[in-house]
């Protein structure tokens, strides 16, 4: 989908800073300024339109409504199926667990960990919702596919809230020693509800699995776990762990942005840092230790702009 808004000539040259590592040589007379990406196609208009396009344009389009302070066009709703699963290899239906995590990389925002439980009869109701990694969904297929899922799959979900979350990075932990202990709390209360009739847990690996358990010494710990990176995209049971975390995820960040009266971008890009500074622009530098990651590199980038 294309979007298109229309720029004053001081609101350009806020386009031409975001976007000036992209730009690129071009031969039409309408065009001021073109900017291409894999992810993004700019084009800046001597009418003063600018049309977005590509993977990214969605994202760049609300941020810069936020930016720019005007009213973002509202899309029409579609009834459109799940995306297609990836074609998995066969997987055994034993009653598993399966955990995984999202919001790590992200520089606003918790950490949420979900893990869900699975019986042999639950196989096929996920394979007909189109269960595969969020990663391959649309946000809008995340949230219809989640609500399914939660209403019958038994799940546990944790989400660390930033304020939390640098309380404990001042404590000495660090992300992965944080993901261990949401991944063995959630795994370990999915366990206690079944009475320990679990034949199979897996995690999404995010480090060694001697690391893992080193970060958890001196907890109560399952320990016969099985670590599978892209797990995801192998077992259906960390694949549904991923929606209902993306979910969650995805709710929080949408309560956070009305908290604040800011729509917040996701990840810890060129985006993020360009809303961060206009946060603390408005609300002063406080306001991170309770929407933001702040050992992230991110925050010294924002302080640098000002």
């Amino acid at each position: 989908m294309n979007y298109v808004f229309e720029v004053s000539e001081n609101d350009r040259n806020l386009l031409l800073e975001y976007y000036f590592d992209i730009m690129i040589e071009h031969n039409m007379d309408h065009v001021d300024y073109l900017f291409k990406s894999k992810d993004i196609t700019a084009t800046i208009y001597k009418s003063g339109k600018v049309m977005l396009q590509g993977t990214n344009a969605k994202d760049d389009y609300l941020m810069f409504a936020e930016l720019l302070g005007f009213t973002p066009a509202v899309e029409e709703s579609t009834n459109s199926k799940p995306e297609k699963p990836e074609k998995r290899q066969p997987e055994r239906k034993v009653k598993a667990i399966g955990s995984d995590e999202v919001g790590t990389g992200d520089f606003f925002g918790p950490v949420v960990v979900a893990a869900v439980y699975l019986l042999p009869s639950d196989y096929a109701y996920l394979e007909a919702l189109g269960v595969t990694d969020s990663k391959h969904l649309s946000d809008e297929a995340i949230i219809r596919i989640a609500e399914q899922i939660s209403q019958k799959i038994s799940h546990h979900i944790l989400v660390t809230d930033n304020k939390k979350y640098n309380d404990l990075v001042k404590l000495g932990f660090n992300m992965n020693k944080i993901k261990a202990y949401l991944h063995n709390h959630a795994i370990m209360k999915l366990v206690a509800k079944h009475k320990g009739d679990v034949e199979k847990v897996v995690v999404d690996q995010f480090c060694s699995p001697a690391n893992y358990f080193n970060y958890l010494k001196g907890k109560q710990v399952y320990s016969d776990v099985t670590f599978e990176i892209e797990a995801e995209s192998k077992y259906l049971s960390v694949a549904a762990a991923s929606i209902l975390a993306r979910d969650a995820f995805l709710k929080e960040m949408a309560t956070l942005g009305e908290k604040i009266g800011i729509r917040i971008p996701l990840g810890a890009g060129p985006a993020v840092d360009l809303i961060g500074k206009r946060i603390a622009l408005e609300k002063g530098f406080a306001i991170f230790e309770d929407i933001a990651k702040t050992n992230f590199k991110n925050l010294e980038k924002i302080k640098s702009m000002m």
